[in-house]
């Protein structure tokens, strides 16, 4: 009567299931010998899993089932198959002292001698030491690769792969759908539940398919990778990579800053014209909007202040006198915009020049890199101090490069704004007029820095460029608009270096004309 035993056969990934040393090669090597010595395999186990790795479930409920004797022994096709780490070949071990029987298939071994032992025991030594070398030749490849910016895992959600040893192109599906989660996260208006559930609404979708959960959006938002610098959780340093970046790192240190709970924005009931714009100047606390009898009042809530409330209608004539202040008239609008065409043709000359500076800031930090690199290999630092002054220097490389790639193609969308704002100075008066509450609030916000009330007398203070623009006039604060006007040849400067840093003046004027 035949023995029973069981089969077990295994490979490390799922491509090895259908290459090399497959299952059905393994399955068919076990049934020739169990044929050829009259042994019944009463039940087959198989396992996709890698053998240096302890706890493979498959193996440890065979193991298991034998130790309780339901089982003659056990078929296996080669050592390296049953294990290659020490603590599985101990357990082998202690089911051949326990009589269980083990057989190799391909390999003549008698377990049951001293000798064989010895042999099987240095294989499996052996095995162990393969894998463990193999372990360490992956991770130097590894490290190898991200120092060369190359990302040698599964591209983020927003990038596709591009085989071995290639950066990480942007998907035109994902990537604009994770560049607007940035976006959106960055207004304050979603929780990251809120948010993952209107990027699914908008498309974006899982690994598998499914709709993005809270979990993997945060890891989104978290990631690096986005602004083009490559970190793992195992390294301490951060390397910048050979991909497209998604967003500019400005945006993603907003997204940190709204992550780690630096930046909280409260919700509003209301959006009056001028919340949180006007300051009494007796106890200098901000005035409070109140809605009573179809009128909006801002009242100073400081119990022993004696300052009266305002009316919004009077807020809004003085602000309106303001507006005519910083309205350009038919000859500066001609001088402006005969500037403008000469900034226009002389803008490449100076976006050389600024190239040049940032290119020389580049290599400035470059060498720093290599001193720093140098001072470490000497011993001048430990690597926690290394890796921090290493990851400090990287994210300037990186602010530089986008400086850069702004400088290069950012001047037309400035000499743009420059353009929408002066369309908005021909009628800033017109246009509050016409605007609707938001865009009043907008416009008041981006205008004034600070509205102060002193019992009937009222006085603003500008943002600039605007209160550069108002002191153009001769007179004091709303004085009458004069029919000639002194030119400020810095003023067309001050105004193109501001709406190179702030695009929020254009939006209004889009948004109002």
């Amino acid at each position: 009567m035949p023995k029973t035993f069981y089969s077990y056969v295994r490979v490390s990934t799922q491509r090895q299931g259908q290459q090399g040393t497959s299952l059905a090669e393994q399955t068919a090597a076990i049934d020739r010998y169990a044929k050829t010595w009259n042994l019944e395999i009463i039940k087959r186990f198989e396992e996709r899993e890698t053998a240096a790795k302890t706890g493979r479930p498959v193996f440890l409920d065979m193991v298991s089932a034998l130790k309780q004797r339901k089982a003659r022994g056990v078929l296996i096709h080669k050592i390296d198959r049953s294990a290659r780490n020490l603590r599985d070949w101990s357990e082998l071990g202690s089911l051949i002292d326990l009589g269980v029987e083990v057989h190799f298939v391909n390999e003549s071994i008698d377990l049951n001698s001293r000798g064989g032992r010895l042999s099987a025991d240095i294989q499996a030594v052996v095995a162990s030491d393969y894998i463990r070398n193999l372990r360490e030749e992956t991770i130097k490849g590894i490290r190898g690769r991200i120092k060369q910016g190359l990302y040698p895992f599964p591209a983020p959600p927003g990038y596709r792969n591009q085989g071995p040893a290639r950066p990480k192109t942007v998907d035109p599906i994902k990537g604009p759908l994770i560049k607007q989660a940035f976006d959106l996260y960055a207004t304050c208006k979603y929780s990251l539940t809120s948010l993952a559930a209107e990027m699914s609404r908008r498309g974006l979708r899982g690994r598998a398919g499914g709709n993005l959960t809270k979990n993997v959006l945060n890891q989104c938002l978290r990631n690096p990778f986005y602004i083009g610098l490559i970190k793992v959780r195992t390294m301490t340093e951060i390397f910048v990579g050979q991909h497209t970046p998604l967003i500019n790192k400005k945006l993603f240190d907003q997204v940190q800053d709204i992550l780690d709970g630096k930046h909280i924005k409260k919700n509003t009931r209301h959006t009056f014209a001028f919340r949180r714009s006007v300051r009494c100047a007796r106890c200098s606390n901000s005035f409070v909007g109140e809605r009573q009898k179809g009128h909006v009042y801002y009242r100073c809530h400081t119990r022993a202040c004696t300052q009266r409330p305002i009316k919004e209608e009077t807020l809004t004539e003085y602000l309106l006198r303001v507006l005519k202040l910083i309205e350009f008239n038919r000859d500066e609008l001609a001088y402006f915009e005969a500037e403008i065409e000469t900034l226009r043709e002389n803008e490449p000359k100076r976006i050389e020049k600024l190239k040049q500076e940032l290119n020389l800031n580049a290599q400035s930090v470059a060498s720093r890199l290599e001193r720093l690199a140098d001072a470490y290999m000497d011993g001048v630092f430990d690597r926690d101090t290394y890796a921090s002054k290493k990851n400090t220097l990287i994210g300037e490389q990186a602010r530089l490069k986008e400086s850069l790639a702004e400088a290069e193609g950012n001047s037309e969308q400035v000499i743009e704004r420059l353009m929408q704002f002066l369309e908005l100075a021909k009628s800033a008066y017109l246009s509050y007029k016409a605007a609707n509450e938001a865009e009043r609030r907008e416009l008041v916000k981006i205008t004034i820095s600070n509205f102060t009330v002193d019992g009937n007398s009222l006085s603003v203070k500008l943002n600039s460029p605007f209160d550069k623009i108002a002191a153009r006039h001769d007179g004091p604060d709303g004085c009458p608009i004069r029919d000639t006007f002194r030119i400020n040849p810095a003023l067309l400067s001050d105004l193109y270096m501001h709406f190179k840093q702030n695009a929020a003046i254009a939006r209004v004027a889009e948004a109002l004309l």
